[in-house]
């Protein structure tokens, strides 16, 4: 059967629309692969940047810890320093007594042996008043020390053991405790008493070792002596230089 012109015409046409249509599923093809790398891109640079700005905020942070710890050192070092050696204990020289005369019939004889007994009495000892840490206490003080332990561990202070222990840990126990001392009113006198409560593990051998050191004068251990001296045992200077090498090593880093 012959084919006619109006025929070939319509095969002429389906093939063009079917050409068109392939060309033109290809293009959006192309078109949505590189919508997907765009947004992966796009999602890849935000992320780095996201990392850039943790990595440079971390860096702030750790910087300021380092001021913070540096203070801390500086305050120790001054107070050293500054502080006084203790005087040593007043030496009461009493003259032995003399000899009673002989018997005389005198009646001013018994006032002056009283006289002579009132001079040579040693001078009466009192214990200080007002010491930092209580050493012995009993009675009334006990009661009222076991008390404020009682009502301060209402509050869940926190426990610090000395366990793999880093400079911003310690820092943070600190912060907590002064934080209970204000809001509970806690007095000076009784910071370091309730403080030494909540160590643990190698904290409190550490406590227990500077107890039984026979230089150690409780009673001069105030709350900022004792955050220095806890300073002064976890971070020597060794471990602060190591400290402020780690942070220019963390800048330098940054800075690339």
């Amino acid at each position: 059967m012959p084919i006619t012109c109006s025929q070939s015409a319509g095969a002429d046409d389906a093939a063009h629309l079917e050409e068109v249509d392939t060309s033109a599923t290809s293009g959006s093809g192309e078109v949505q692969e590189l919508r997907t790398q765009l947004a992966a891109l796009t999602n890849l640079v935000t992320q780095q940047a996201e990392a850039a700005r943790q990595q440079t905020e971390a860096a702030r942070r750790q910087e300021a810890q380092m001021k913070r710890l540096e203070d801390l050192l500086l305050q120790q070092a001054a107070s050293r320093e500054t502080q006084a050696p203790t005087p040593p204990a007043p030496v009461v020289d009493v003259a032995p007594r003399a000899q009673s005369p002989a018997p005389s019939y005198s009646r001013a004889a018994p006032a002056d042996a009283a006289q002579e007994e009132a001079i040579a009495a040693p001078p009466v000892q009192r214990p200080p008043v007002g010491a930092a840490f209580p050493t012995l206490v009993e009675g009334a003080e006990r009661d009222r020390l076991m008390e404020r332990l009682n009502e301060f561990r209402r509050c869940s202070p926190r426990i610090f053991d000395g366990e793999k222990v880093d400079h911003w840990i310690m820092e943070k126990w600190l912060m907590h405790m002064e934080k209970l001392f204000r809001d509970t009113f806690v007095e000076e006198r009784d910071r370091v008493w309730l403080a030494t409560h909540h160590l643990d593990g190698e904290a409190y051998r550490w406590w227990l070792d500077l107890q039984e050191n026979p230089s150690t004068d409780l009673a001069t251990i105030t709350w900022k002596k004792f955050k220095e001296l806890l300073l002064a045992h976890y971070f020597p200077t060794s471990v602060k230089r190591k400290m402020e090498q780690d942070l220019r090593n963390l800048r330098q880093g940054t800075g690339q």
